[in-house]
């Protein structure tokens, strides 16, 4: 796996450095490490503190290269995506917080937003992998995070969970505990999101060796981001159209931006090989 580590020498930079080696550690990734300074003076600084990051890469196996190059974050890792091939982009914050700033309008979620490629936004100080939130649907892109959340925590021998959210009940039934489905009820169904998470169950547990299947109602913004704190997760996973423009953007955004803004722990946007 080719991994593309965006960094401006930040003080989030060690968190986002160790979390993403905890990820090349578990996919055997060839890692690029992108330092971006604001000015060309301050290149030589970067470079000199990126070389010493890069050891703990080196420490573990994993081929590591480090460029530095100065100009505007957002304007150098794009040129650098688009330029060069890589599976996963990793990402901590790229640019300087203000007060009122939110995520949706920082550097990380454009970027997220234009790359046709997967990319990892780190948030928290996460030191390992050894929880992963698989967010499932019944769409290709539901696939997409199954085959890479089920790869991240078999390399990284994690507890894989595999979430799907459905519909919440309608209101003429709120209150009526009969006609709240289990899981297990579910399982034994025919319907499409049954098999669905079959699939999910059997492509998780060839790679895993501890997982299981979560089944949640309401709005799925909200029990993602739910789940995810309740159950302390290391990392969530979900599936993502290709970046672009018109409708094709604003529907990715819709609950994309929403998980990866709310979010307190690391986000993967996975998207298919363009």
């Amino acid at each position: 796996m080719k991994m593309l580590l965006c960094s401006i020498g930040s003080a989030q930079r060690k968190n986002t450095l160790r979390f993403a080696l905890a990820l090349g550690r578990a996919m055997a990734a060839e890692v690029t490490l992108l330092g971006i300074a604001s000015k060309k003076r301050k290149i030589d600084d970067l470079a000199k503190a990126l070389l010493v990051d890069a050891q703990g890469f080196t420490a573990e196996g994993l081929p590591v290269q480090v460029r530095v190059e100065a100009g505007d974050a957002e304007a150098v890792a794009m040129h650098e995506i688009e330029s060069n091939t890589y599976d996963v982009v990793v990402l901590g914050a790229l640019g300087q917080r203000r007060s009122r700033r939110k995520l949706v309008d920082s550097v990380a979620m454009r970027i997220i937003e234009k790359a046709r490629t997967s990319v990892l936004l780190v948030k928290g100080s996460r030191p390992d992998i050894s929880r992963v939130l698989i967010c499932a649907s019944a769409s290709e892109y539901g696939h997409l995070s199954v085959w890479a959340g089920a790869a991240i925590a078999c390399g990284a021998s994690a507890k894989a969970t595999v979430l799907h959210v459905a519909d919440p009940m309608p209101t003429m039934y709120a209150g009526l505990e009969q006609m709240e489905e289990t899981l297990a009820e579910l399982l034994q169904s025919e319907t499409e999101m049954a098999q669905e998470l079959k699939w999910a169950a059997q492509v998780v547990r060839a790679e895993c060796e501890i997982s299981e299947l979560k089944l949640r109602r309401g709005l799925a913004a909200d029990e993602i981001l739910l789940e995810g704190s309740e159950g302390d997760y290391d990392l969530i996973v979900l599936g993502s159209s290709l970046a672009g423009g018109g409708l094709v953007r604003a529907l990715m955004g819709d609950l994309t931006r929403e998980i990866v803004t709310r979010a307190q722990r690391p986000v993967l946007v996975v998207r298919p090989i363009s």
